[in-house]
């Protein structure tokens, strides 16, 4: 199904503020000791998931309650009230976290009512075995309010965005709440009509949700370092508004962003090396580069696809949406949507990375950027981390502490800075130069190159790419990349060094798709050159052709 637009005339949901407005994100001093972890007893990954986290965080392990919840993703609306929601909510009472009292009135689904006066709960974690989302129950009656569409009536919902409510005293099953904090930065942790921020620590294994923890810390000692990317082009024009002023966000921050604007996802054969940022939309299930067997993104990566479903579920490797494949390729911080949210009530992409390089933690701007609650959207990752702690220039200072391809990736962020402050060709290309000696890289190489053509040194450039033929082993994440410059040196006039690249391309363990996508070009380079791999490359080809049906076959 596809993503909707719903749009509500005269209903306004959350507050205002733009590209321009100024983000105000303080750090609360005692910010981790009121984080609270909520795992699944009956889970002993859980728990020791929530320990871990404790203790990596300095979160005091009181904080933990670990509870009898049954086992699986989807749970019904009486086992989220009976075994969740009730039990949770007494402890937080009992444990101070909550200043409430217990009303003897219940709803119509057995809730309690509560007399609230405010909470301390800086933020809300549950881990993995936590269950994830509630499935609609159409035997409940309706609590949606008068004037309602329809098509907002229904009463499933993610587990986490029910419990933002959890300080509240009147709740809502069916339909959704206004989010009090949505666009406006100016509001602490503690303000917002009583809003608990939820994040979560799952993936499809636990070490893959273990590393939103440790991939987080890596990326706050370090500084977040890589490159930014933006995939425009989905099926609504209000969607690519989103990400145009999203890559607009990027550019202010300095990151500048590899963008796609054509129709459909990214093809598999782009150019995916040292991803740091993702934006994109929109389809089912990850594809593309990303959806490459053994892809990785860098320490500390942020992404967001858009989507109906991306966190359908969070227990598979290569289903499920994106959220949770995202988690097993080392993502760090993310959000997605477990059922039909309807577009205007998703994670707004432009206000989530603006809030992140602003200088807010993922539980600041995961809920700056969405603006419904007790409906379908997740916060993915350690809500402490804050990918902006380390400024470019505290980077650029500790580069020989950083490992290679880090200080590579650095140095190539420093140089399309200097693109936009108009540095001197010629300091570009020395720094390019020296950056690659000391940090041998392919991307450098790339960028080297392109400096090099640019100031007609058209051999030194030919002569740098030319190194990628040398290689035996490819990241999987630079395929694409590799691609480009086989490409860039048939272009050059260089068949000879196009060819070695293609071979080496082509002895990785590419997909069929991307090994079929490949070939053409690489064939006709082979041909040029007078090749003998030209026979072995058509006959490979051949083969991923689709076979014709056998005779007589209907």
């Amino acid at each position: 199904m596809k993503l909707k637009i719903w749009l509500i005339c005269g209903w306004v949901i959350g507050g205002a503020g733009g590209l321009g407005a100024e983000l105000g994100f303080t750090v609360v001093p005692d910010e981790a000791e009121r984080v609270v972890i909520v795992a699944n007893a009956n889970d002993p990954e859980s728990v020791e998931l929530a320990r871990f986290y404790a203790d990596e965080r300095r979160i005091p392990r009181a904080n933990i309650f670990a509870m009898d919840l049954p086992l699986g993703e989807e749970v019904s609306w009486r086992q989220y009230i009976d075994q969740l929601l009730t039990p949770l909510q007494r402890w937080l009472i009992e444990q101070q976290w909550i200043e409430a009292i217990e009303m003897d009135l219940m709803d119509d689904v057995g809730r309690r009512k509560l007399s609230t006066a405010g909470h301390r709960i800086s933020y809300l974690v549950t881990c993995r075995g936590v269950p994830l989302k509630i499935r609609a129950d159409p035997n409940l009656p309706s609590d949606a309010p008068t004037g309602m569409s329809s098509k907002l009536r229904t009463n499933r919902a993610a587990v986490d965005s029910e419990l933002t409510l959890i300080n509240r005293s009147e709740t809502r099953r069916d339909g959704l709440v206004g989010n009090p904090v949505f666009g406006k930065s100016s509001l602490g942790l503690f303000e917002g009509d009583s809003l608990v921020r939820v994040s979560r620590l799952d993936g499809p294994t636990y070490p893959a949700a273990r590393r939103l923890v440790t991939s987080a810390r890596e990326a706050e000692r370090r500084g977040l370092i890589g490159r930014s990317m933006v995939d425009i082009g989905g099926p609504h024009a209000k969607g690519d508004e989103w990400f145009e002023e999203a890559a607009e966000v990027l550019r202010e921050h300095q990151w500048k962003p590899q963008i796609h604007r054509a129709k459909g996802t990214l093809p598999a054969t782009a150019r995916a090396d040292g991803v740091a940022i993702y934006l994109g939309w929109y389809a089912g299930k990850i594809n593309g580069p990303f959806g490459l067997p053994d892809y990785e993104f860098v320490p500390g990566a942020i992404a967001l696809h858009l989507h109906s479903y991306s966190a359908s579920s969070l227990r598979l490797q290569d289903g499920g949406g994106w959220t949770g494949p995202f988690v097993a390729r080392g993502v760090a911080a993310t959000v997605g949507n477990v059922y039909e949210p309807y577009l205007e009530f998703t994670h707004h992409p432009h206000r989530f990375i603006g809030a992140l390089l602003a200088g807010a933690t993922l539980g600041e701007a995961a809920y700056y950027a969405l603006p419904a609650l007790s409906w379908q959207g997740i916060v993915v990752g350690d809500p402490l981390y804050r990918p902006a702690q380390v400024s470019l220039v505290e980077q650029w200072d500790q580069i020989a502490e950083l490992p290679p391809r880090s200080a590579a990736y650095l140095i190539l962020r420093q140089l399309e800075q200097a693109v936009v402050e108009e540095v001197a060709s010629e300091d570009q290309l020395a720094t390019a130069v020296n950056g690659f000696k000391r940090y041998p890289n392919l991307a450098l190489a790339w960028k080297t190159a392109e400096l090099e053509a640019s100031r007609g040194e058209k051999a030194a450039a030919v002569a740098r790419l030319g190194i990628a033929g040398f290689l035996s082993r490819v990241r999987v994440d630079e395929w694409g990349l590799m691609a480009l410059i086989a490409e860039q040196l048939q272009e050059w006039e260089d068949p000879a060094g196009s060819f070695k690249v293609w071979q080496v391309l082509l002895d990785q363990p590419l997909t069929d798709a991307v090994r079929k996508a490949w070939l053409p070009a690489a064939i006709e380079t082979a041909r040029e050159t007078g090749r003998y791999s030209v026979a072995d490359w058509q006959r490979d080809l051949r083969e991923l052709q689709p076979k014709p049906p056998p005779e007589g076959s209907n």
